[in-house]
C-alpha cells in the first residue's frame, strides 16, 4: 500500500493539477491519499507556504519543482 500525502492550499491551480496527476495512478496502484490544507495549521502555513504542492510519497517529501509524472511512479510500488 503507499501513502500519499497531498499539501496544498485553496485556489491553486498548480495543486490541482497535482491532484489530477495523482489521479492517473489510482486505478493501476494501490494508494491510501489524504489531502491537507496547510491553511488550516500555522506550522505548516509557514513551512511550505511558498513551495505548494509538496507531495509525501511513503515518507518521501517532492516539492512542485520535482513533481512530475515519473517522479511520482519511480516512488510507487
Amino acid at each position: 500500500m503507499n501513502h500519499v500525502t497531498i499539501f496544498l492550499k485553496n485556489n491553486c491551480p498548480l495543486c490541482d493539477e497535482v491532484k489530477s496527476l495523482l489521479d492517473l495512478f489510482m486505478k493501476d496502484y494501490a494508494i491510501v491519499m489524504e489531502e491537507i490544507d496547510i491553511e488550516k495549521d500555522e506550522k505548516l502555513l509557514e513551512k511550505y507556504f511558498l513551495e505548494v504542492p509538496v507531495i509525501r510519497i511513503n515518507g518521501e517529501e517532492l516539492d512542485y519543482r520535482s513533481i512530475d509524472y515519473f517522479s511520482i511512479e519511480n516512488r510507487l510500488h
